[in-house]
């Protein structure tokens, strides 16, 4: 895949979680505790500067109370 086009989705991915954190009155570190993953990551991940592995994007849903099909609609 080109790097271009896997920091394009990166990017989208990290806006729709920062949106759906928000929507949820969730700061970054609330997210953190309530997904145990750590508060940089959360902020990595937002700003699209990681790719978060399949069990990381499992706690995100569970925390945000959503699901995992829901989480990756973006």
């Amino acid at each position: 895949m080109n790097k271009i086009r896997d920091k394009k989705l990166l990017l989208s991915f990290g806006d729709h979680l920062r949106l759906l954190r928000k929507k949820n009155d969730l700061t970054i570190e609330a997210l953190a505790i309530e997904a145990d993953v750590e508060i940089s990551q959360i902020y990595r991940i937002e700003k699209g500067l990681v790719n978060p592995t399949l069990s990381t994007l499992s706690n995100l849903a569970k925390a945000l109370n959503t699901t995992l099909p829901e989480l990756m609609n973006f």
